[in-house]
């Protein structure tokens, strides 16, 4: 399943941020009560961390793509755990082709001005994919 999955999901990233580019300024635009669609060119990290360095934070999200991917081929996991894999290798992936590609990161999901960083479906895969990873599936309870 994860070798399906990851590629479409980095099409789906990389068609979204296509899209963006094409469709979308710097202006918060409201698209839904609580989403606004607004173009930035993030050179860093979430919360502007690490602004400039686009090359060396592309290099290391190539590698921990890279490595997740050789990981999701040679290990046994459940389907949950692979999934939740699956999502943080194309999210680490996709925001690699942007850095090392363009330079900075297409960025457009806003939930609000100073709620919270412009973000991209990329973004948004890393995040589901590590609270996936963090929840107790199946765990005894203490």
């Amino acid at each position: 399943m994860p070798t399906v999955l990851i590629p479409l999901l980095l099409v789906a990233d990389q068609v979204s941020k296509l899209w963006a580019l094409r469709s979308l300024d710097p202006i918060p635009d409201p698209w839904l009560p609580g989403l606004y669609l607004t173009l930035v060119h993030n050179t860093g990290v979430a919360f502007g961390l690490f602004q400039g360095n686009s090359f060396v934070l592309g290099l290391f999200s190539l590698a921990v793509g890279a490595g997740l991917l050789v990981y999701l081929a040679r290990t046994r996991l459940t389907p949950l755990v692979a999934f939740a894999l699956s999502l943080v290798t194309a999210g680490a992936l996709g925001n690699a082709i942007d850095r090392l590609g363009r330079g900075w990161v297409v960025d457009f999901l806003d939930i609000g001005p100073d709620l919270w960083p412009v973000f991209n479906l990329a973004d948004t895969f890393v995040v589901v994919g590590v609270v996936l990873l963090l929840l107790p599936w199946g765990k005894p309870r203490a």
